[in-house]
């Protein structure tokens, strides 16, 4: 009797596992797939930024990209299709949520792997050399598979209960009217903050507000991003492993570090951080030379230029990138970027540390 009811429930779960597959599928509440797309059932979608990996290496994998932007979230907002036209081919954004150097030096080792690359855009981030910042739970998970070039299948996002308590959930707020947009990956690999532009669209987003929240995000010194920040000379060496690869494989290399607002700036001297900031670009000007956006000047002096401390909007990449590329018909913004060389570093940190103001970053963060 026992091992009858056991064949029971075998056979039961044998039928429940691939109904929930199939229900997960269509439902697809990360929009992973998005075959099927219907206003006030499924149109409106969780976001996919907790599965950056699972999502972007499937796309990386299709052999389909000259061009790879690189970095955090920072370069992740900015416009792929600007460098498109910039580059020619078809652009991929690999950013990161947490945008620590071993992750991005495998994305790329994978890029390359599949793709004939022939040109890298790379927005270096200060961030993404702190030794003690934690890794994302989709990296730690899948770091081996991605180092070992391996295909991704998303077959097992659909076959378990998570995404079907997701499933479910997208239904209800969609039928009810409750859903908000989110944040979301496109299959570029370029991000959209798409609750932002809701909101604003709305007339309810308060971008001060936003600013103040994501001063506190990075710098709360017990909970923030910087907090416990401790340079790696190490991460700094897989900077040089890619500029290498580059120069091996003849691959057009361009390097900048991202403009965030004056604010975050400022707040890089009073959390008491200047001094590893001018030591990583001191180090990363070793290496390659690079544009350096941020500072004080006409772009991140002001803030509408931003949807928070360091995340430009999209319609400021044709300003990067014409800096970027050097192009000859782009003018004005002439205190925007400076090419720092190892000949003018020091020049380059003097002026910059003319332009700090003093910030009540105590006040700020309380």
């Amino acid at each position: 009797m026992n091992a009858l009811k056991w064949v029971k429930i075998w056979f039961l779960l044998a039928l429940a596992i691939p109904f929930v597959g199939l229900f997960n599928y269509i439902v697809d509440p990360y929009g992973f797939n998005k075959l099927i797309v219907i206003d006030k059932f499924n149109s409106i979608k969780e976001s996919n930024a907790g599965f950056t990996i699972k999502y972007k290496m499937p796309q990386l994998a299709n052999n389909e990209w000259s061009n790879i932007m690189l970095g955090s979230s920072k370069i992740g907002v900015m416009d792929n299709h600007v460098v498109d036209r910039y580059l020619g081919g078809k652009t991929f954004n690999m950013d990161q949520p947490t945008p620590v150097m071993p992750i991005q030096f495998d994305a790329f080792m994978y890029a390359v792997h599949y793709n004939n690359v022939k040109n890298l855009v790379f927005a270096i981030d200060f961030l993404s050399f702190n030794k003690n910042l934690k890794l994302n739970k989709d990296y730690v998970e899948l770091k081996e598979k991605v180092r070992a070039f391996e295909r991704f299948s998303n077959i097992d996002l659909y076959l378990n209960t998570d995404t079907l308590k997701k499933s479910i959930e997208v239904i209800r707020k969609n039928f009810s009217g409750t859903a908000g947009k989110k944040l979301h990956f496109y299959p570029n690999g370029m991000r959209e903050y798409a609750d932002y532009i809701e909101a604003y669209k709305n007339g309810t987003f308060n971008l001060q507000k936003n600013i103040k929240k994501h001063l506190k995000l990075y710098f709360d010194p017990k909970k923030g991003i910087y907090s416990n920040y401790e340079y790696s000379d190490d991460f700094m060496k897989l900077v040089k492993k890619i500029v290498e690869y580059c120069k091996t494989n003849d691959i057009n290399l361009y390097v900048y570090i991202s403009p965030f607002y004056v604010e975050h700036f400022y707040a890089i001297k009073e959390a008491g951080l200047l001094d590893e900031f001018e030591h990583f670009k001191r180090e990363l000007v070793k290496i390659t030379d690079y544009l350096d956006f941020t500072g004080a000047n006409s772009i991140t002096t002001d803030k509408n230029n931003y949807w928070d401390s360091s995340h430009l909007r999209i319609g400021k990449t044709k300003i990067v990138m014409a800096k970027l590329f050097r192009d000859p018909s782009f003018k004005g913004y002439e205190d925007f970027g400076v090419f720092v060389t190892p000949e003018n570093i020091e020049t380059h940190l003097k002026e910059q540390r003319r332009q700090y103001k003093k910030i009540d970053l105590d006040k700020i963060l309380n």
